[in-house]
């Protein structure tokens, strides 16, 4: 798509393989940085699948790139060229804003990949995206993360958030809910005609909360359920990051629990 200007849980670890997982269903970080791959998104935009379906291979290969918590955010600003992304959140064109604005971008657009808050075009290189990673993947963590459900039911999930770093401020977590094996018919728009599949979709988009000055924070969190999640396809992420230089120090997925 034409670049548009730069405007102003949970019992088994899903991507994060160098995490450990308690047996009351709750999960921490390790002791390496996971990159946050976040791939900015919209089912009106033409040169969008081939992005959607390279993130959906993540999941699927047989020797994993590294320890990667992927997130596919659905913008809303390409709805206005004929079709509606059921999927898309105004938040999520905030989120790339910002983003853009931390890491330097020269501008947001779509299919646009970030790699903890740096913009890239790796996924177009195999090579040059596993290289991004293990980089990363090489970088003490410099916070810890330990999700916790409390309670988990047909309607939402109730878990605890506990966060340390000893890193300076101004430091936030966010946490979202996200789908895989969702798919769409298009029926008008530059896709029309086609049928897009997706993962990592995210569906609910908590934050940004305050870590205390002292790099500490225990929270407790409510996240609301639709009927119609598949909660066997459901999975719940938070990651920290620096307001200031928009570093991401570190990203936590897992899986909803299981009966």
């Amino acid at each position: 798509m034409k670049q548009q200007p730069l405007l102003t849980a949970l019992c088994a670890i899903v991507f994060a393989s160098n995490a450990s997982t308690q047996p009351q269903c709750s999960a921490v970080s390790g002791t390496q940085t996971n990159a946050l791959v976040e791939l900015y998104t919209s089912e009106g935009c033409s040169s969008c699948p081939p992005a959607d379906q390279w993130l959906s291979r993540l999941k699927n290969q047989s020797q994993p790139v590294g320890n990667i918590v992927p997130i596919a955010l659905h913008v809303d600003y390409w709805d206005y060229i004929g079709w509606k992304d059921n999927y898309a959140n105004p938040e999520f064109a905030k989120r790339q804003r910002e983003m853009a604005a931390l890491g330097h971008a020269r501008g947001v657009y779509t299919p646009q990949l970030a790699i903890n808050g740096q913009d890239t075009r790796s996924w177009l290189s195999d090579a040059r995206f596993k290289s991004e990673v293990a980089n990363i993947n090489h970088i003490p963590a410099k916070a810890e993360i330990r999700l916790t459900v409390n309670a988990q039911t047909a309607k939402s999930v109730q878990l605890s958030t506990n966060i340390k770093t000893a890193e300076a401020g101004p430091l936030v977590y966010y946490l979202a809910l996200q789908e895989n094996n969702l798919q769409s018919t298009i029926n008008a728009g530059e896709n029309h005609g086609e049928l897009l599949r997706h993962d990592y979709v995210v569906r609910q988009w908590l934050g940004p909360f305050k870590v205390g000055a002292d790099g500490k924070i225990s929270a407790s969190h409510e996240i609301q359920l639709q009927a119609a999640w598949k909660q066997h396809d459901l999975s719940v992420l938070a990651f920290v990051q620096n307001l200031r230089t928009g570093e991401i120090l570190q990203a936590l997925a897992l899986g909803l629990c299981e009966d």
